[in-house]
C-alpha cells in the first residue's frame, strides 16, 4: 500500500519528503540574513513605540520602518529569485516563508492605514495593536522557516551552517515572542521581585500583586523557552555548544533594556543552557525522546529560576520567602516537564497508520 493514497495521505505532511525543489545550504544562509534584517527592523520599531513615543511623527517612513520594509523586500526577492531559477514549486520548499511574507506585507499596509485613522500607538497599545499583531504573526512564520526547511531533510545530525540557522531561528522566535509579551516576560523589562505595584483585580495588597506577577512571569518564560527548544531537540542534534549559545543569546539583548540589573536572569539562562547541553549529550540518541525531553524541560524550568533567584538574593533584590521562591522553582520544573511532554508527543508515521487503520500488510 503506497503512502500516497487512502487514509494515510494526510500524515505525509509530518514526514521528510524529497518531493519538489529543496532549499540549498547557500539559499538558506541568504534567507537567514534577510530574516535577521526583518527582525531587527521590527524589534527596533516596537522598542521605539514603547520607549520613545515622541519620535512617532511621520511614522510610516521612519528609519526602523525602512529597515523592516527592506528586510521584507529582501525576503520577497529571495522567494521570487528561487521561483525564477527553480520553478513555481520552489514556493513549497519554504511554505512558511511565503505565508510570513504575505502577512508582513498586509500588516505593513494595515499599520499605515491604522496610524492614519487612529494615530500611533504607545506603551502597551503598541504590543496589542491589531496591525502589529498581524505583523508579529507574519514574522513568526518567517522566523521559524529555517527550522521548517531543515525539517524536510532526512538528516538528524546538523552541521555548522544548519546548526547556526536553527540557532538564529530559535533565538529570534523566542526574543520576538518575549518582546510582544513584554507585559509578562523579564526579557523585555527586567525582574525585581519587590512590592511596588498595585492591581486590585489581581491581589488585595501590593505584596499579593507582586507575588502573582512574579509567578506569571516565571511560568510564561518557562513555557515559551521549553516549547521552542523541545521542538528543535526532538528532531535535530545540533553541534555541541549551540544550545548553550542559544540560551545566552536569548538573554543578552535584555541588558540593552535593563542594564546590568538583568545579570541575575542572564546567569539563570546561562546555567539552564549548560544543563540542557549536558542532558542532550547524555540522553540524545541522537535526538531527545519524549521522556528525555520531559526531563530536560523540567531541568530548564528549575535551573533557570533557581539560579536567577539565588543571584537576586545575593543582590538583595529577592523579597520572597523560601516557600514562594522554592515553590516557583518546583512549579516551573513541573510546567517545563508538561510542556515538553506535550510538544514531544509522537506523530503517527505512515507505517503506524497502515497497521492501525488498514491492518497488517501481507508479507
Amino acid at each position: 500500500m503506497s503512502l500516497r493514497g487512502g487514509p494515510v495521505t494526510g500524515w505525509r505532511r509530518y514526514l521528510p519528503s524529497d518531493d519538489g525543489p529543496q532549499v540549498t545550504d547557500g539559499e538558506l544562509a541568504v534567507f537567514v540574513l534577510c530574516m535577521l534584517v526583518t527582525t531587527i527592523g521590527l524589534a527596533g520599531d516596537i522598542s521605539r513605540h514603547l520607549l520613545d513615543p515622541a519620535s512617532l511623527s511621520n511614522d510610516f517612513i521612519s528609519g526602523w520602518h525602512l529597515v523592516l520594509y527592506g528586510g521584507v523586500t529582501a525576503v520577497g526577492a529571495w522567494i521570487g529569485i528561487g521561483v525564477i531559477r527553480r520553478g513555481p514549486g520552489y514556493v513549497s520548499a519554504a511554505p512558511t516563508a511565503t505565508i510570513g511574507f504575505g502577512l508582513l506585507c498586509f500588516g505593513g499596509v494595515a499599520d499605515g492605514a491604522w496610524h492614519g485613522a487612529f494615530g500611533a500607538e504607545v506603551a502597551v497599545e503598541a504590543l496589542v495593536s491589531p496591525p502589529h499583531l498581524v505583523v508579529f504573526t507574519g514574522l513568526m512564520f518567517l522566523l521559524t522557516s529555517p527550522i521548517v526547511v531543515l525539517w524536510k531533510r532526512h538528516a538528524r545530525r546538523l552541521g555548522t551552517l544548519a546548526s547556526a540557522a536553527v540557532l538564529v531561528s530559535l533565538v529570534s522566535s523566542i526574543q520576538v515572542t518575549s518582546l510582544f509579551t513584554g507585559f509578562l516576560t523579564p526579557l523585555a523589562g527586567g525582574l525585581s521581585l519587590q512590592a511596588g505595584y498595585i492591581e486590585p483585580l489581581v491581589g488585595e495588597s501590593l505584596q499579593d500583586y507582586d507575588q502573582i506577577r512574579g509567578l506569571g512571569i516565571a511560568l510564561w518564560t518557562v513555557a515559551i523557552v521549553v516549547a521552542g527548544f523541545t521542538v528543535v531537540l526532538v528532531r535535530f542534534r545540533l553541534l555541541p555548544g549551540t544550545v548553550l549559545a542559544s540560551f545566552i543569546l536569548i538573554a543578552l539583548p535584555a541588558i540593552v533594556i535593563s542594564g546590568h540589573g538583568i545579570m541575575p536572569l542572564v546567569a539563570g539562562f546561562g546555567v539552564a543552557g549548560l544543563v540542557t547541553e549536558i542532558l542532550v549529550m547524555l540522553m540524545g540518541s541522537p535526538t531527545l525522546k519524549r521522556v528525555g525531553a520531559s526531563v530536560t524541560g523540567a531541568a530548564i524550568g528549575a535551573t533557570l529560576w533557581a539560579t536567577t533567584f539565588a543571584a537576586l538574593r545575593v543582590d538583595d533584590r529577592l523579597a520572597w520567602n523560601q516557600s514562594l521562591w522554592g515553590g516557583t522553582v518546583l512549579l516551573s520544573a513541573l510546567v517545563g516537564a508538561a510542556v515538553a511532554a506535550l510538544v514531544a508527543l509522537p506523530v503517527p508515521t505512515g507505517e503506524t497508520i497502515i497497521e492501525t487503520v488498514i491492518g497488517p500488510r501481507a508479507a
